[in-house]
């Protein structure tokens, strides 16, 4: 449950931040993430058999918005999309892992698939903290 609140807690600061001192790359990617978090929300399947075979929707939600930042990435000129887009690329592979190998444990395709958000919320703050020191200074 603390991984959950630490989760919502950097979703809605990092995003909070992004939409009141970012540009627009920072906008859209906040936009991205809430998107995707939203849709998750209403794709949980059951905690019981959770992590225990592929996950479709969330490698479907995974997928999509590997391609949102990767789009982001060529279309926006900052540097942060591109290494949160190379952690969501991270978690697809997670998928790829669990389809070639559905012996994989649960607990490491959890893992492959829930840590690297925490990561990329923090670049999407530091990329707007970067865009904000550039613009006042």
């Amino acid at each position: 449950m603390i991984f959950f609140i630490v989760f919502v807690a950097l979703l809605v600061g990092s995003t909070a931040f992004a939409l009141w001192k970012g540009g627009a790359p920072e906008r859209i990617g906040a936009a991205f993430y809430w998107t995707a978090w939203l849709v998750t929300l209403f794709v949980n399947p059951n905690g019981a058999t959770r992590w225990h075979s592929i996950e479709i929707g969330y490698l479907l939600i995974d997928l999509a918005l590997l391609l949102a930042l990767d789009w982001l990435a060529v279309k926006a000129n900052r540097i942060w999309p591109m290494p949160a887009a190379a952690l969501q690329l991270i978690i697809v592979l997670g998928h790829v892992a669990k389809i070639l190998d559905p012996a994989l444990l649960g607990s490491a395709y959890a893992i492959m698939s829930v840590f690297w958000p925490y990561l990329q919320l923090s670049i999407l703050a530091a990329g707007t903290w970067l865009h904000w020191r550039r613009i006042r200074t």
